[in-house]
């Protein structure tokens, strides 16, 4: 594998949140395989010249952009949105931002890309919840914006196993790379 420019590339984790993580069954890997093989990536990263980029979603705030869309949302526990990765609160990791999207994807209503840019980033490492869902759609606008995407397989996972397998097998190798973390921390 070849190697990456850390100074170029973002690991941009989506939806590894308590209120996502914590609720349904994940496949092909469970919410703790898919949280160790993320902190992995993480702890190799963390203050190195690539960035963390910690992706939660506010869904309380989805109605400003949809109200239809909104519904259901009013009851969630106040704990919804919190990370859940260790290095979102490790003070000693000086590399690390968080973003808060609105939608599935990371950069429609965020300035993720705006940051991604200021950092000169060029390369995306994309991982999190749920593959059919937040990680498309920032595949897709992170395709679109021109960067770079290697997307980690056993770092994402999907409450149907069939969506995640399509995904990775027919969409995600249009969009970019697919990798494992193995081959990922080797590209490191």
């Amino acid at each position: 594998m070849k190697k990456i420019d850390l100074a170029r590339t973002a690991l941009v984790v989506i939806d590894l949140q308590k209120g996502i993580v914590g609720t349904g069954e994940l496949q092909p890997c469970s919410a703790s395989a898919v949280l160790e093989k993320n902190n992995q990536l993480a702890a190799a990263l963390k203050n190195t010249a690539g960035l963390v980029t910690l992706v939660n979603v506010d869904p309380t705030t989805m109605q400003f952009l949809n109200p239809e869309r909104s519904g259901g949302y009013a009851n969630l526990p106040a704990a919804f949105s919190e990370f859940v990765m260790p290095i979102a609160t490790d003070s000693n990791a000086k590399n690390v931002i968080k973003v808060t999207k609105h939608n599935p994807g990371a950069f429609f209503g965020t300035d993720l890309d705006l940051q991604l840019r200021r950092r000169d980033i060029d390369t995306i490492i994309l991982t999190g919840v749920a593959t059919a869902n937040g990680v498309y759609a920032t595949a897709l606008d992170a395709y679109q914006h021109g960067y770079k995407v290697i997307v980690v397989e056993d770092a994402c996972a999907d409450r149907d196993i069939e969506l995640h397998q399509i995904f990775f097998e027919k969409l995600f190798t249009k969009l970019g790379q697919v990798a494992t973390t193995k081959e990922v921390l080797e590209m490191i």
